[in-house]
């Protein structure tokens, strides 16, 4: 959530920034630009409302064949406790899969299997995913310098941050000390403005790269940046061809920062929430689906394993064990999100987006969880999942 949410905060909400003055002076044609791209995204409607993320580029899919369900595999107590939970936290999609067969699955007045969100921060997970055929092709690797791929950073200190260290938020990059917020906050420039590969390069070292986690979607633009010169095609393309359409799909978007521009690559994927089942089942079998190998299974399982600055965090992924009763982002990053209690299987592991967006991913149990809906502050990361294992049957 972290930056994202911050970002459409700018957007007018007092606890981000100072009221505007009643006649404020007119803004300059890049600052208006950015100014009218936060406001045409509703705060309040952020998630629900994909058509807003304008312009996008069609992510091509095609439909797999649609998920079994099953009347058994958790019981109708726990299956109804988690149902109650997630309605307490405005939720408009939940589903729950046991050993690949839908045993609930719930979509608030309004909404429907065919219905898309904007899930933040989730696309960061379907990003470390699409690097894995890369990384078998040779295209592109953990230990190559970002000036391999992005000749502006050449001679830069920070031409010689790893993609391994992007991929692991160890990179060293945050916002100069004494940015002011508002429109033209490096914040806000790497969320709406019309150049996001310009607006990168107002991030700064901080720390020494590989010394720090430290959460920040630079560092996933950046990644996603060198992988689209990497494999020399638009990425839309890339991860329709070697994941979308693999893993059983519909068609899904990709926010841009102009028409044929570039993508946001650490937000805004819009997909449905079947969709990020799929994703989800993916990882819980190693990669497979149907049988049939996607993604490497070693990738899977690094991207998915703790990284030596932080055990609850992988390669874009999130990890349940050890616990972290209150799971922070590192370095210059206020949110935290509560765990309560400890998560009952110690292999949880989960695709974290803006507001508790969720996937998880108990591979022991069969299990795997989609949540979607309002963006919430109050959301405890282990009680919906340890409701679900609670009544496994």
């Amino acid at each position: 959530m972290k930056l994202f949410l911050a970002a459409l905060l700018l957007a007018g909400s007092a606890s981000a920034q100072p009221a505007p003055p009643p006649n404020p002076p007119p803004a300059d044609p890049a600052t208006a630009a950015i100014i009218a791209r936060m406001t045409a995204i509703p705060q309040a409607r952020a998630v629900e409302s994909p058509e807003a993320y304008s312009p996008a580029e069609t992510v091509r899919g095609k439909p797999g064949a649609p998920f079994a369900t099953a009347s058994r595999g958790v019981t109708a107590a726990a299956l109804a406790a988690a149902q109650a939970y997630a309605d307490g936290e405005t939720s408009f999609a939940l589903i729950v899969a046991r050993n690949g067969r839908i045993v609930h699955e719930h979509y608030a007045p309004g909404f429907t299997p065919a219905s898309r969100f904007s899930t933040a921060s989730m696309h960061k997970a379907v990003l470390a995913l699409s690097f894995g055929p890369a990384l078998k092709a040779g295209r592109i690797a953990l230990a190559d310098r970002l000036d391999r791929y992005l000749p502006e950073y050449r001679g830069d200190p920070r031409g010689g941050i790893t993609i391994e260290q992007l991929l692991r938020m160890t990179g060293g990059l945050g916002t100069p000390p004494g940015a002011a917020p508002g429109p033209a906050s490096p914040l806000a420039q790497l969320m709406f403005a019309p150049d996001i590969r310009a607006a990168t390069r107002a991030y700064a070292l901080v720390t020494p790269p590989g010394s720090e986690f430290a959460y920040a979607n630079v560092s996933t633009q950046l990644a996603g940046q060198a992988l689209g010169v990497a494999v020399g095609q638009r990425y839309a393309d890339w991860l329709s061809s070697v994941l979308w359409q693999k893993i059983g799909a519909d068609d899904a978007a990709l926010w841009l920062d102009r028409p044929d521009g570039n993508p946001h690559y650490f937000c805004c994927l819009q997909a449905s929430a079947r969709d990020w089942l799929r994703v989800g089942e993916l990882v819980r079998n190693q990669g497979k689906v149907a049988g049939k190998q996607v993604i490497a299974a070693d990738w899977v399982q690094a991207i998915t394993a703790p990284s030596p600055l932080n055990p609850n965090f992988g390669m874009n992924f999130w990890r349940g064990s050890p616990h972290a009763p209150v799971r922070g982002y590192g370095r210059g990053q206020a949110l935290t999100v509560p765990a309560k209690a400890p998560f009952a299987r110690d292999d949880v592991v989960f695709i974290d987006g803006a507001g508790a967006q969720r996937v998880y991913v108990v591979p022991s149990a069969g299990l795997t969880i989609v949540r979607i809906g309002k963006p919430s502050l109050t959301w405890d990361d282990s009680a919906l999942v340890n409701m679900v294992l609670a009544g496994l049957d």
